[in-house]
């Protein structure tokens, strides 16, 4: 087993080594023979590390900007922000005049924040790491008991995936929610980053005021941010941002009117929008409603322009029964079938696998909506219109 000092020198290596990343980078990682010849003008340590190099930044293209040049494993990027994202949140930090980025990993975050900010992780390798890619001084630390937190500006983010890579809960993320808790206490403000399918009840306690804002990016939510203290907009609850769209959406959550009526055209909110609870004061501004409590949809009697919300028109409806669905694409002369659900209520990709066999060369895309609105299971055939 290497020690930690082995480890790092042996990345130090290898990023130090044009010629084994070059042939690494062009190589099948299946292929057997091709490692064994590697390993000839190499060590095994050095060829592992290659390969992981070059996996993560495969991995990193399209996420991050820095994506070729990264100095990563795989589980590194997986943990760090898409670039986007971290240019985002960055941007609330301009004024700060002390920060710190907590459980910092690879740097994902804190090459985006202001140049004064410093990283603080744990693990020697990941400050490291996150110093080869951001050029930023990185304390090797806990962040539990890092003292220079205290009265800073923090950007913290707990672990969230185990060693098997799996997900974890709010309850089982590491620093704990109740270490979270700690940390914010003693900070002047900033930001903890967590999984976007928490709750507003899950981050009582984070700090004496807070906001909680989810994030999409490329059309899923991909995090849920508790800005807190100084850091947190007054009197805001909860805020919806799409990275696509570059807009952003803040409020006090209100429900939306709940009516069982199917209209000519249905709304599916922005997933961050949604997430946020916040469609609901689209729907009062826009005069639309829910068909049925917590479905997320909206129904509205003619088209809204907004980039919060991809409309659809209408076309039919029909009981949810396989046969009726494709006897009403049949009707529409329905090209390329999608199917959308809601609670589960069908297999999309199932039946979309059945229902792909269009009964004409039409190349009219149609969108199926499988539905419980109250006691009954509907389809609604749809046609998405482009805005």
């Amino acid at each position: 087993m290497f020690s930690i000092e082995e480890q790092i020198k042996v990345w130090e290596d290898v990023t130090a080594q044009p010629e084994l990343l070059h042939k690494v980078a062009n190589m099948n990682f299946a292929e057997v023979s091709e490692i064994s010849k590697l390993r000839e003008t190499w060590s095994a340590e050095e060829v592992g590390v290659a390969i992981e190099l070059a996996r993560a930044r495969k991995s990193a293209i399209g996420r991050l900007d820095n994506a070729k040049s990264i100095v990563s494993d795989v589980k590194g990027v997986q943990q760090s922000s898409s670039s986007a994202v971290a240019k985002w949140k960055a941007k609330r930090f301009e004024k700060c005049e002390q920060i710190f980025d907590a459980c910092c990993g690879v740097g994902g975050d804190l090459l985006y924040l202001p140049e004064q900010a410093i990283g603080v992780d744990i693990d020697p390798l990941r400050c490291w790491m996150a110093n080869q890619n951001t050029g930023k001084k990185v304390i090797c630390e806990d962040a539990r008991t890092c003292s220079e937190l205290k009265t800073a500006s923090i950007l913290l983010d707990p672990t969230r995936r185990d060693i098997n890579g799996r997900r974890l809960d709010i309850d089982h993320m590491q620093p704990t929610i109740s270490e979270v808790q700690a940390i914010c206490a003693n900070a002047a403000g900033g930001c903890v980053k967590l999984s976007p399918a928490i709750n507003l009840e899950d981050v009582a306690g984070i700090g004496d005021k807070r906001e909680v804002e989810y994030i999409e990016d490329r059309g899923r939510v991909t995090q849920g941010i508790v800005w807190f203290n100084s850091l947190s907009t007054p009197d805001i609850e909860v805020t919806a941002t799409s990275i696509t769209s570059g807009e952003t959406i803040s409020g006090v959550v209100k429900a939306p009117r709940v009516s069982g009526e199917i209209s000519s055209w249905l709304f599916e909110p922005n997933p961050a929008l949604e997430r946020a609870k916040l469609h609901g004061n689209l729907a009062d501004a826009f005069g639309l409603w829910e068909p049925a409590f917590g479905l997320g949809l909206l129904c509205g009697n003619e088209n809204i322009q907004s980039t919060w919300l991809t409309s659809f028109e209408v076309l039919e409806t029909t009981s949810l029964r396989l046969e009726k669905v494709a006897l009403a694409l049949r009707n529409q002369h329905a090209g390329e079938v999608e199917v959308k659900t809601r609670g589960g209520v069908v297999d999309p990709n199932q039946w979309q696998n059945k229902l792909q066999k269009p009964a004409s060369d039409s190349n009219e895309r149609l969108t199926i909506f499988a539905l419980r609105v109250g006691k009954k299971r509907m389809a609604l055939i749809t046609r998405r219109v482009r805005q």
